[in-house]
């Protein structure tokens, strides 16, 4: 394995990371926002509202993009097997 390959894997590898975790954060960001405003128009500014449906956003967005991430990642790992140990 050469500096270059070592280079693009490590590239993409963090690049992967970021499209996985993309998705779940951006959920996450937008029902911390919606909840934040609905509680400012309401004035209740109870905190356990704003986790609880920031926690059912996340677990409904990971259960939607888990095959794509598994399939990702199983293709990631496959080629850096495939490099790893040529044939």
């Amino acid at each position: 394995m050469e500096t270059e390959d070592l280079v693009r894997l490590t590239t993409e590898g963090l690049l992967l990371c970021l499209y996985i975790s993309l998705p779940v954060v951006v959920v996450s960001a937008l029902a911390g926002l919606l909840v934040s405003f609905l509680q400012a128009v309401t004035s209740m500014q109870d905190q356990s509202i704003s986790f609880g449906v920031k926690l059912v956003a996340v677990t409904v967005t990971v259960v939607i993009v888990a095959p794509w991430a598994c399939a990702s990642l199983l293709r990631f790992g496959n080629e850096l097997i495939s490099i790893a140990i040529p044939s």
